[in-house]
């Protein structure tokens, strides 16, 4: 699985290759310390995935993940993101731009081995998830038969996770302005990116999203 790293940070950029290099299945293929830098390496390099930071100079990873998008790139884009508010607007942004998945900066860890561990435990398995994503092909789909008598649902449930953020965006809009029973949404964040994640959503439709 061959990965390019995007951070204007060249300790960032070290520590983020050596945690990758730790894992046999996975190559840095290339870093780049800002996203202009990002857009021709993405060309040249064609890597599976692309790990992303917000905050650069040039053309920060917004911008970036905006103007790969617009390009027809399809690889999946891991952003960092910082657990503060601003990072969580920054990275719902990021995600309504198109970016897939992002994982959050261990910012109070002093250690660089320490570093190396947490975004280990964080980053390998997302990049070993998403550069697994196969379409799905010949599957059957039937509609679900009724057991016992058919009751009125007491609440419309959804369940979401990676893309969720910009699913739930479509998804919310659409929503009629007064539902009949509550609705519950599951997204796996932080709290503080939930937060921000139902001001963006109460913002966008008729319904009200605490």
């Amino acid at each position: 699985m061959r990965v390019l790293v995007v951070d204007d940070s060249v300790v960032v950029r070290r520590i983020v290759s050596d945690a990758l290099a730790s894992d046999p299945a996975i190559e840095v293929v290339g870093v780049a310390q800002n996203g202009s830098i990002a857009l021709t390496k993405v060309e040249a390099l064609k890597p599976d995935l692309i790990t992303m930071d917000i905050e650069m100079p040039v053309m920060d990873g917004i911008e970036t993940v905006r103007a790969l998008r617009a390009k027809g790139v399809r690889t999946p884009i891991v952003m960092f993101s910082t657990l503060t508010s601003h990072g969580a607007s920054s990275t719902l942004d990021a995600l309504a731009s198109g970016a897939t998945d992002y994982v959050t900066k261990p910012t109070k860890v002093a250690d660089p081995t320490e570093a190396i561990a947490v975004i280990t435990s964080q980053l390998v398995p997302k990049i070993k998830a998403l550069c697994a994503v196969r379409p799905l092909r010949g599957l059957g789909v039937r509609p679900a038969q009724a057991r016992g008598p058919v009751r009125r649902p007491r609440a419309l449930v959804i369940g979401s996770s990676t893309g969720g953020p910009e699913a739930l965006s479509t998804l919310i809009k659409s929503l009629p302005a007064k539902l009949p029973v509550p609705a519950l949404v599951v997204q796996h964040m932080p709290p503080l990116f939930t937060a921000q994640l139902a001001a963006r959503l109460d913002r966008l439709g008729p319904s009200t999203v605490v």
